[in-house]
């Protein structure tokens, strides 16, 4: 990777750009009724758009990127970083919400809002949409800990349709460890005052031992 985050910030401000302008652009297609001359019109400017991305050289991710984030534990109330192009949270995903998370007590709280382009049953989230805004939100404890790890399991309880446009958040919270496993509680709620809650997520993550970008073996013994 020639260009990685943090590196050159109006290199990562014009990733984010990007990312965002085809997020809305996907909302918008999706939110939104034109003629079939007009859509014909559009889906030709993009796809000669796109041939000249495929001629880029390809951007590679691994563990050596996550940076210095993960060096020591974010201060109680601070903002907690995501990359770039991170499915759910990422400022620059063309897929995301994106989330502003934030470290509050043990928690990691995460706001965000579904958009057209998340749409499953008529107004509401997609089932999948939802576990991603899950999968994504409790990666943040694990930031939380100075802990990498894979999903190894998501189990989620729907109580309700998720509502699309609505502000929402996501809490998360370590419940606890055993050697490289990592068991994280959530739940999903309106985000206003004595909201119900919408969905609950029971997730284990599994940590790596070593991690390239940081010298020596992250802890996976103790919170």
């Amino acid at each position: 990777m020639t260009s990685p985050e943090g590196l050159d910030p109006e290199y990562d401000a014009s990733r984010v750009r990007l990312g965002t302008a085809v997020r809305n652009l996907g909302h918008l297609v999706v939110g939104r009724e034109v003629g079939s001359d007009e859509m014909d019109r559009l889906a030709a400017l993009l796809e000669t758009e796109a041939s000249l991305l495929e001629l880029a050289p390809r951007r590679v991710r691994d563990l050596s990127h996550i940076g210095a984030s993960m060096m020591a534990a974010p201060a109680d109330g601070a903002r907690l970083p995501s990359h770039i192009a991170r499915p759910g949270s990422g400022p620059g995903s063309p897929h995301g919400f994106p989330m502003v998370v934030h470290r509050e007590g043990d928690r990691a709280v995460a706001r965000f809002r579904m958009g057209p382009a998340h749409e499953g049953p008529p107004q509401r989230a997609h089932g999948g949409i939802v576990a991603l805004a899950f999968d994504d939100a409790l990666g943040f404890v694990l930031n939380m800990h100075q802990v990498i790890a894979y999903t190894a399991k998501l189990s989620i309880s729907y109580r309700a349709g998720t509502p699309l446009e609505t502000p929402l958040v996501v809490s998360a919270w370590l419940d606890r460890r055993e050697g490289r496993k990592c068991f994280i509680e959530s739940d999903l709620r309106e985000d206003r005052e004595d909201a119900p809650v919408i969905a609950e997520c029971s997730a284990l993550f599994v940590a790596l031992d070593q991690h390239p970008g940081i010298s020596g073996t992250l802890s996976t013994t103790t919170a």
